[in-house]
């Protein structure tokens, strides 16, 4: 099947993308390298553009508030207008609303050394009032609204921190990234290990993830040597594939897995279904974000392009590619029992 043929929708950011949010209504804001950010509508007009200065990284929506990191500084945006702005210490990374706060991370990263050196937790209200900063020599690399605040550390304390309070992982092993549903809160480590916020193990591989994903019932863990897998949250295996460097996942709609692997001086983004079986795939630039939410799934790209999905019309796209490769074969058998006479 054409990929890029099924999307629902295809537009340019105008810059490379950085950051997406899907909402459930179906609305879209993009976020771009050089601070662009855009609102697009369930039915794909653009609403409104604003430049917050600097590369976006991270989104989360309050009511009718945006909030976002941008390159140093933590921003609010409501209707295309920056309503407040803070500067935070390092570069500004994630940012989460929790119980009727924000909630944001930063980094100091020193480059003689390779490795973070400070790094802070910030909390505002909605309206920025600053309310408290935690600083660590641990970079929070995952932080989540799950039973509380919580966020998994690197080097060199590693575990998590529950509203301010360490606990251990299960493994010394630094966190690596994190991902979260409403129920489940996992974090992938630097040994390979997959840890799930209550301290015990869902799965175990030979190297660092870099990247997961959860919808449901289902998880897709990728590593730094190009291995993904595709487990349950009971840790039961169903399919696994090897490549080239994961640029990005997703778990999408009807279980398919929207994956963005590097090609050389280009990506490949395959969609495969529960089973792992391959039903789609597109050369594309690289792959800068991977976002999923009801029947939609969005990417975006180095180039600027950002790429949506509908489930009811990329099903539709899939069943004709069926009807016509099954149509296909039939004329060929047909010539072929002619030939034999």
């Amino acid at each position: 099947m054409d990929l890029l043929g099924a999307a629902w929708m295809i537009r340019d950011h105008g810059e490379s993308v950085s950051a997406l949010h899907l909402s459930d209504d179906g609305s879209l804001l993009v976020g771009g390298w050089d601070g662009l950010l855009k609102s697009w509508a369930p039915d794909g007009d653009l609403i409104w553009a604003t430049d917050c200065g600097e590369r976006i990284s991270s989104i989360a929506i309050d009511n009718d508030r945006i909030f976002l990191t941008a390159g140093l500084r933590i921003t609010c945006v409501e209707k295309g207008s920056i309503i407040w702005s803070h500067a935070l210490e390092g570069s500004a990374d994630q940012v989460i609303v929790h119980d009727e706060k924000i909630i944001a991370t930063s980094s100091v990263y020193d480059i003689e050394h390779g490795d973070f050196m400070e790094s802070a937790i910030w909390t505002f209200t909605v309206d920025g009032e600053s309310l408290s900063v935690e600083r660590m020599d641990e970079k929070p690399w995952a932080i989540a609204s799950l039973d509380g605040l919580r966020a998994g550390l690197g080097r060199p304390r590693c575990g998590m921190l529950v509203d301010k309070k360490a606990t251990p992982l299960g493994t010394e092993s630094p966190v690596t990234c994190g991902v979260n549903n409403s129920e489940l809160l996992l974090f992938g480590h630097a040994d390979g290990t997959v840890s799930k916020h209550d301290g015990s193990h869902l799965s175990k591989g030979e190297h660092a993830i870099v990247s997961l994903s959860i919808n449901q019932n289902i998880v897709s863990i990728a590593d730094d040597e190009g291995a993904l897998e595709v487990i349950t949250i009971d840790g039961e295996k169903l399919w696994q594939s090897q490549g080239g460097k994961v640029t990005g996942q997703a778990i999408g709609f009807s279980q398919t897995h929207w994956l963005g692997r590097k090609t050389g001086q280009t990506d490949l983004l395959e969609v495969r279904c529960a089973k792992g079986e391959l039903l789609a795939s597109a050369e594309v630039t690289q792959v800068m974000a991977l976002t999923q939410q009801g029947d939609r799934v969005a990417a975006g790209f180095e180039d600027g392009s950002l790429v949506i999905w509908q489930q009811s019309l990329f099903d539709r796209r899939k069943e004709v590619d069926v009807s016509t490769n099954d149509s296909h074969r039939s004329d060929l058998a047909a010539k072929l029992r002619s030939l034999r006479g």
